[in-house]
């Protein structure tokens, strides 16, 4: 009989041991869970940074050639087969994107780019960022424009060449 008393425990304790039982199981769950994530930062690969500083250099040149009305940067940056699409519904292509610069309608004398994003996926990149574009026009005088954009880099022949731009217009300040 004395070894059936070994193993009375009373309802207090069992609701206590209970509970903690039920809370080791959680948090057993949640490390099983968190492990199963690979939440490692990726190694960057030799030529991604380098890459990455060269595409924020063309973000930057691109931006300036309007102020600058540098028609060959922008040849030289922008792929043959380039688009440009907006919040309208037209898309423009290279020539036509290119020709804006030199548009006597309208005269752009500051372009600045900030929250710049770049990442790089093997042979394709992706930049993502806010730009200001001030200036006159022959219709409205002075302007400021804001707009977000994304532009899809292609490195062909060891050369970057962006294929495509979308801008979406924000509010002006």
């Amino acid at each position: 009989m004395l070894h059936d008393s070994l193993f009375l425990v009373s309802e207090p304790c069992i609701t206590l041991l209970d509970r903690l039982c039920r809370r080791l199981r959680l948090l057993t769950a949640g490390l099983l869970l968190v492990g199963s994530f690979d939440v490692s930062v990726p190694a960057t690969q030799a030529g991604e940074s380098s890459d990455a500083k060269l595409l924020l250099q063309f973000e930057r040149q691109m931006a300036q050639a309007w102020v600058q009305r540098d028609v060959q940067i922008l040849q030289q940056i922008l792929a043959d087969d380039y688009t440009l699409s907006g919040t309208g519904d037209s898309l423009l292509d290279k020539n036509e994107y290119v020709a804006e610069v030199n548009n006597p309608e309208f005269r752009t004398t500051s372009a600045t780019i900030e929250d710049v994003r770049i990442r790089v996926y093997g042979d394709a990149a992706v930049a993502t960022g806010r730009a200001t574009y001030q200036g006159w026009s022959k219709t409205h005088e002075l302007y400021v424009r804001r707009f977000r954009f994304t532009d899809i880099f292609i490195r062909r022949d060891r050369t970057w060449r962006c294929v495509a731009t979308h801008a979406s217009a924000l509010a002006t300040e």
